[in-house]
Formats: C-alpha cells, structure tokens, sequence
C-alpha cells in the first residue's frame, strides 16, 4: 500500500489542481501585468527545507534529510527550483523518512521504563553451555548465557547480573556483559557462593528493536586429577531501561490526536485526524473529497485486519509521501498562458515562511492567510517584521548568509599540516561562529549593511583572540579589530581561509570572492590551456611578484586587472586568516589600484573603496532577491530589483528594509505559467 502511495510523486510533474481560498479579499494594491514574475518550476523541498518542516509540523527532533542525496547548487544557493531534481533514490528514501516520521509521531507514549528479569527458574533465556540449577543459570565451560529482549525505545539501557564462581585455578571466573555481536566490558568474578554474591553491570545505548543480551563465560578451567574445576553462576539477567525516558504520553502523538475517539469511533478520530493535519502538512486549505482519497488508504488497511493504529500510521505516511508535501506547489488555474496572477494567500505564506524561515508556515502566519492580510503590503510588512524577530529566523543566517558569504564552506577547508601545524578543530570552529554572529547581528540590531566592511568592533573568543593576537579576551566577547588591518568581513579568518589554497594565499580567489558575491561581476573562466602561477623555489618571489609575470599575457590581464590588486590588498592576511608582514621573506605590499581608478592600501581602505560602490547594493539586492525567489533573476525583474534597491538605500541599509521590498514586490507575490 504505501509503496503505491509514492507511486503518485509522479504526478509532480503535471498541473496541480485548483482549491478554493478566501472568495472576497481586501482589495490589493499590487498591479497585476504590470511586470513578468516570470515562470517557476515545481519546488521540492530541498534538505534543509525538509528537515525543518517536519520538526515544526510534527515535533520530531530528527533530521531525515540527512540521509537524501546532497542538493544542487545553482547562482550560489541550493534552493533554487530548477536544480531540485527527483531521482528514484530521493522516492525510496521520501519513503523510509515518511514511515520512520509516522511511526515516531504516533508511538503510544510509555509510562515507565522497561524492566525485564530473566533468573533461573524462567524459561526465556539460552545457554550456549551449562545448564540450570535450583535458583540460578551455571555455566561450566566457556559459553553464553542469552536472553533475547525488544526493547521499545532507542535511548540508555542498564545491564546487570548477580553472579558468583566456582573459583579454581589461578585466576578469578571471568564474566563480560555484550549484546548482538559485541562483547562490552569484561569483569573479574570474586564472590565464591550464593550468599556472597555480586552485582556486574554496565549501562547501554541501544537502538529501538530486538537485541540479544549476553552474559558470558570466558575462563573456563578444569583439573581433573584434583578434581578444580571453574564455573560461573549467574542468579538472574537484568535489563531497565531508557534510563533517560520521560515518563507520560509521546507529546507528537498527543498534538495529532484532536478529538475523542470514544465519542466518535476509529474511522471519524482518522477523519478529524486527518482534517486537521493536511492543511498544516500541505500548507493550505484542503477539502473533504481530499481527506476521503487520504482516508482511502485507512480504509484499505482496517479491511484487510489492520487496527486503527495501523490504518491511521500509514495514512500518515501516505500525506508525507504527496507531492503537495515534498513540493511548494502553487497552484494555477492557467497553467498554460504566461499572463500574470496573484498568488494564492496560502501560497504566498509559503513563499514568506521559506524564505525567512527555510521551514512550513505557523499558526500566525496561516491566521494571515486565513484572513486575507496577506493580500495587502502592509500585511505582508507586518509579518516579515514579526518573522525576522523569530528565533527561526536564523534560518537566514545558516542557509542564506552561509552560503553567500561562503560561511558552510570553512568546514570543507583543510590546511596544509606542514605549514601550518597548530591549526585544528578549534579555530575552524571559531572562525564560522565569528562570522555567524556577525551576520546574525544585522537581523538582530538593524544595523547598516555597509558595516558588514567597514565595522571596526567584532565578537571573537579566547582561541580566535590568539589567532588574532588580541590579548585578554576569555568567552565570546566585543573587542575592537582595527588593529593589524581588521574589521569587517575582510579581516576574519573565515574570509581568508575559504579564499586560500591549502599552503598559501590565492589573491585571485579572494579578488574574485569580492567581485562575485559582493559586487555580482562574475569574472569569466579563465581561457583554456592557460597556465597557474609557476613557482619557481631557486628563485624566492612574492605572490604579488608572480602575478605581475602572469598579468604579462593579454589574455590574462583582462580579468586579473580586476582581480589581483584586490586579493593583492588582504595579502597580509595567510591562508589561515593570520597576520603577517612578509611573503617569501620580503615585506608584503597590500597597495592596489582598482581598473576604475580608486587606490588603497590594506583591507581597512579596500572595503571603504568597496561600500562606494553602487554596485554594492544592487549585489545585496540581487543575491537575497535569488534566494528568496528560488530562482535566478532575469532581464524582466531589473525594473523590480531597482525598486528594490531604491527602497534598501533609502532606509539605512537595513536588513529588514531589504527584505520587506522583496516580498511586497510583484515578482515574489506574483506568478504565471508557460506556454506549451
């Protein structure tokens, strides 16, 4: 049943259906064909998006996206729509997430811990040698003792047995603790009677389901000539647990569950269960003869000897398995004319919540949609505001400004261990969380764009102090980076190492960082066939030295005039982001001169020289424009992206101004589809 269920993830590709929304709405004051919002295609969602949704629809604290083949990454963002392909692989793993997400969100909730005791007079236990006493499992050659136990939750489980020897020989009876296949700790039996008996144990983590709990005998000795022989007894086998279970019902169950089913009967509970789900799952209003098809699989379950339990878990898994879960669907009911219409009120919820989010709408934000705010810019104004002040917000931070600014990609960079023989885990550490605070500052402060350049205070901690060689700092804490030409983002580390090879700087990285992501004038590939720098270790030379011989060809001089005298000006910065005033033994020169005319010197005058630009704005514009829309921006949107920058500009740069004019342009409330 549920494999015919993902079955219809097929039907992704074709034009959804119409619902039927809010019949009157306040009348809107967007220009309908005023502008192309231009054509999207169908949005899955990608990983982070996924995980995130079912957290805050469900509860769960897990993460199964984790396991879904890594996104496609286009114009600089993995959520651009075109590039969230699905594959065969993304179906069966859709599928095995739905039925781990059902099972979790509907687990009955155990009241106390398990605790099973297996002693000598039960039956439920093997042993692979010995036998049975009166009272307890006597072991008397090397074997097992076996109890093979389901346990019902995954989480910390105390293992303990009461056990004495029969001690002969040299060497105490020796007993280990295991389970499955694996022998856990091993432990010296001194007791010698039943009376004197003693307790082993050893606590656990275990997964959910069957496991074999093993008691072992490991030194078996026997001397029949004097008639010694070693035994291990062992009165009972015991197993409690999760130690770190929470006593009271599963809270994702009891949030599903929203009538009586003694008032109503099973199939009615499914119903209701169901009616009040699928608009949450799905992000937007469904109807009765949708809840029927849901329930259909319920049906088909309870007739052929399934429970309710049963009927209601794959129904479940049935609504996570839909495309209007895996995919943003906004619907059309012209999908075939390149006209311009509004979104929908759900839709264009969707559109926000993912946007500031990465994650499904909340109960306020539906509550807009519900009720028509959304449909006026001040509705819309007033929900980004209140979402920007949301702690998932950072959502913006991680998935936005991590990949913008380059900020995931430090985890990916690894040093040369020759060069640069202190550098671990820490600093890596530290330099992606400078750079997570800085940005997140600026949803948090309102404070002007520009200074992501030109700030001269920063958050650092005790190790990034040391790399910086800034002393008295112990925890996160403000100081002032202006010293050794700091401050702003082109003094951190996490610029420079992201921007380096593994043993030495690359100003033609780092000038291309700030031409791109800054400034959005992607440099061209270079030509084929031509050559890296050559170095040349009989005769030392500077960087600035070999790029001054490469820029000697005309073919590289077009592109490198722009580059290398801006990479040129963070050359007292290493690969790993530390301060330094010489390159192969001679003083460094972080002098530049731009093709435009501007000089500098150091990254202090470089970003000054940058925050002039006017480029610089249109490039924060275009690249939260990009990520908010899911797509790349094209010729049609420049009239809406000068608006846009128009506004940001003109209200100090603000973050939150930035992203208020791009969700009350017509491009992001706004679709159309194409023509065949």
């Amino acid at each position: 049943m549920v494999r015919a269920i993902s079955a219809c993830l097929a039907l992704a590709i074709m034009p959804a259906c119409s619902c039927n929304q809010d019949d009157e709405k306040p009348e809107d004051n967007v220009q309908v064909g005023a502008v192309d919002p231009g054509h999207k295609v169908l949005h899955r969602l990608n990983r982070v998006e996924y995980n995130n949704t079912v957290q805050d629809l469900l509860g769960t604290q897990t993460e199964p996206a984790n396991d879904f083949p890594y996104d496609n990454s286009s114009h600089g963002f993995d959520n651009i729509a075109e590039t969230l392909t699905l594959s065969p692989l993304h179906v069966e793993l859709y599928e095995r997430a739905a039925e781990a997400l059902a099972i979790e969100a509907l687990a009955i909730g155990m009241v106390e811990p398990l605790n099973l005791r297996f002693e000598g007079e039960g039956p439920d236990v093997i042993t692979t040698t010995g036998g049975v006493g009166s009272d307890y499992f006597n072991l008397w050659s090397n074997g097992d003792l076996i109890a093979s136990v389901d346990l019902p939750e995954t989480g910390n489980y105390r293992i303990s047995a009461l056990v004495w020897g029969d001690q002969a020989g040299p060497e105490l009876v020796q007993a280990a603790i295991g389970h499955d296949q694996y022998t856990d700790q091993i432990f010296d039996v001194v007791a010698d009677d039943q009376n004197s008996a003693e307790v082993i144990e050893l606590e656990l983590e275990l997964t959910e389901g069957i496991h074999n709990i093993v008691i072992s005998f490991l030194n078996d000795y026997y001397d029949p000539a004097v008639g010694d022989d070693r035994n291990l007894k062992i009165d009972y086998l015991a197993i409690e647990g999760p130690l770190d279970l929470a006593a009271g019902p599963n809270p994702m169950r009891e949030a599903l569950m929203v009538c009586d089913p003694a008032s109503t009967g099973e199939r009615a509970w499914a119903e209701e269960v169901m009616s009040a789900f699928l608009p949450k799952a799905w992000r937007r209003p469904v109807t009765a003869a949708e809840v029927e098809g849901q329930l259909s699989v319920y049906d088909a379950v309870t007739s052929n000897g399934g429970d309710f339990e049963d009927g209601l878990r794959l129904t479940l898994q049935g609504a996570l398995l839909s495309p209007d879960f895996i995919f943003r669907v906004e619907q059309n009911d012209t999908p075939d004319s390149e006209a311009p219409v509004l979104l929908g009120d759900y839709e264009l919820a969707s559109r926000l919540s993912y946007f500031l989010w990465s994650s499904t709408p909340d109960d306020l934000l539906y509550q807009a949609a519900a009720d028509g705010s959304l449909h006026t810019t001040e509705g819309i104004t007033e929900q980004v505001t209140r979402m920007l002040a949301d702690p998932k917000s950072t959502a913006l931070v991680d998935n936005f400004a991590g990949q913008w600014l380059y900020i995931r990609a430090i985890d990916d960079r690894n040093p040369d261990v020759w060069t640069f023989p202190n550098f671990d885990e820490d600093p890596r550490a530290a330099m992606k969380e400078e750079m997570t605070r800085f940005f997140d500052s600026f949803l948090t402060e309102r404070r002007d764009m520009r200074e992501l350049l030109t700030a001269s205070e920063g958050e650092i901690d005790a190790r990034l102090a040391a790399h910086y060689g800034i002393s008295g700092v112990t925890d996160w804490s403000t100081v002032d980076l202006t010293a050794d030409d700091r401050g702003g983002l082109l003094g951190m580390a996490g610029i420079h190492i992201i921007n380096a090879y593994p043993a030495r700087t690359s100003p033609v990285l780092r000038g291309k960082w700030v031409l791109s992501n800054l400034l959005c004038d992607e440099p061209p590939p270079p030509p084929a066939g031509v050559e890296g720098l050559i170095e040349d270790d009989s005769t030392p030379q500077t960087i600035r030295e070999q790029l001054e011989q490469h820029r000697q060809d005309p073919m590289c001089a077009s592109c490198h005039d722009a580059m290398d005298p801006i990479g040129l000006g963070m050359e007292h910065f290493d690969a790993i982001g530390a301060y330094r005033t010489e390159d192969a033994g001679f003083p460094i020169d972080a002098s530049g001169t731009l093709p435009t005319g501007e000089s500098f010197y150091g990254t202090r005058e470089l970003s000054s020289v940058i925050v002039q630009d006017e480029r610089l704005s249109e490039c924060m514009a275009e690249k939260l424009f990009t990520y908010a829309m899911g797509r790349s921006p094209t010729l049609d949107d420049n009239a809406s992206l000068d608006g846009i920058n128009e506004h940001f500009t003109a209200n100090d740069w603000a973050f939150e101004d930035l992203a208020i004019a791009i969700a009350v342009s017509q491009p992001f409330r706004m679709h159309r589809g194409e023509t065949p």
